[in-house]
C-alpha cells in the first residue's frame, strides 16, 4: 500500500477522482438546464478551440514569424556558408524533445539537399517551412487551444448564470435538480479532460524532463491512459 501511494500517477487519480466528485456536485447544484447549457457549452469551447487553434496556428506561424526566422537564417548561412539543420532546430525550438526535433530534421535533411545550389534566401526559406513550420506550429496551436477555449467558456459561463434562475421555479426545479445530477457528472468529465490536456502539452513542451510529470510516470495512470485514447492533438 505504502508503493502505492508513493507512485505519483496513483497519486493523481486519486486527485482527478476527488476533483470530479467535486465538480459533478457543483454542476449538479445548478440544475439541469444549467449544468446542460455547461456541458454543451464545454463541448462546444473545445470542438471550436481545436478547429480554431489548427486554422490560426499555420496562420501565426507564417504571418509573425516565419520571415524573421527567414532573414536570420539567411544571413547566418551568407556569413558562414554552413547548413547546419540541427542546430537551426536546436536554436528555435530546443524546448521540444529531442527525439521530436531529430525526427524533423531527418525528413527534410533530404528535400533541403535538394535546394543547397541556390541563394541564401531560397535555402532559407526552405529551412522555415519544412523544419521550423513542422516544430513550431504544433506548439503555437496547442497555445491558441488554451486561449480560445477559454475565451469560450466565460461567455458559456456567462449563460449558465442567467439559466440558473430557472432552480428557484416550483414544479421544474425540482425535476431540474434531479437531472442535472446527470449532466453535471458528465460535465465533470469533460473538465478533467481539459486538465489532462494541460497536462499532456506540459509534458510535450517540458520534453518529459520533469521528474514527476513525464510519459513513463502517467503511463501508469488510468485516467491518462484513457485521455491518450481521445487527444485531440494527436
Amino acid at each position: 500500500k505504502q508503493g502505492m501511494f508513493k507512485n505519483p500517477s496513483f497519486l493523481f487519480d486519486i486527485v482527478c477522482t476527488v476533483v470530479w466528485l467535486l465538480l459533478a456536485v457543483r454542476y449538479a447544484r445548478k440544475g439541469f438546464l444549467a449544468s446542460s447549457v455547461q456541458l454543451g457549452g464545454n463541448v462546444f469551447s473545445l470542438v471550436g478551440a481545436r478547429v480554431f487553434s489548427g486554422w490560426a496556428a499555420a496562420e501565426v506561424f507564417q504571418r509573425f514569424l516565419a520571415g524573421s526566422f527567414r532573414t536570420q537564417i539567411a544571413e547566418s548561412i551568407s556569413a558562414g556558408g554552413v547548413v547546419d539543420l540541427t542546430g537551426i532546430a536546436d536554436k528555435y525550438a530546443g524546448f521540444l524533445p529531442e527525439s521530436f526535433r531529430a525526427s524533423i530534421v531527418e525528413t527534410c535533411e533530404r528535400s533541403i539537399s535538394a535546394v543547397l545550389s541556390d541563394n541564401a534566401v531560397v535555402l532559407a526559406d526552405a529551412i522555415v517551412q519544412k523544419v521550423l513550420a513542422p516544430l513550431l506550429t504544433p506548439v503555437i496551436s496547442v497555445v491558441l487551444f488554451f486561449v480560445a477555449f477559454a475565451l469560450l467558456r466565460m461567455l458559456v459561463s456567462m449563460l449558465v448564470t442567467v439559466l440558473g434562475l430557472v432552480n428557484r421555479l416550483p414544479v421544474i426545479g425540482i425535476v431540474n435538480r434531479w437531472l442535472g445530477w446527470v449532466t453535471g457528472c458528465v460535465a465533470s468529465t469533460m473538465d478533467i479532460y481539459l486538465v489532462l490536456c494541460v497536462v499532456w502539452a506540459v509534458i510535450v513542451i517540458t520534453g518529459g524532463n520533469l521528474t514527476v510529470l513525464n510519459d513513463t510516470v502517467m503511463s501508469s495512470s488510468l485516467y491518462y491512459k484513457a485521455f491518450n485514447l481521445f487527444n485531440p492533438f494527436l
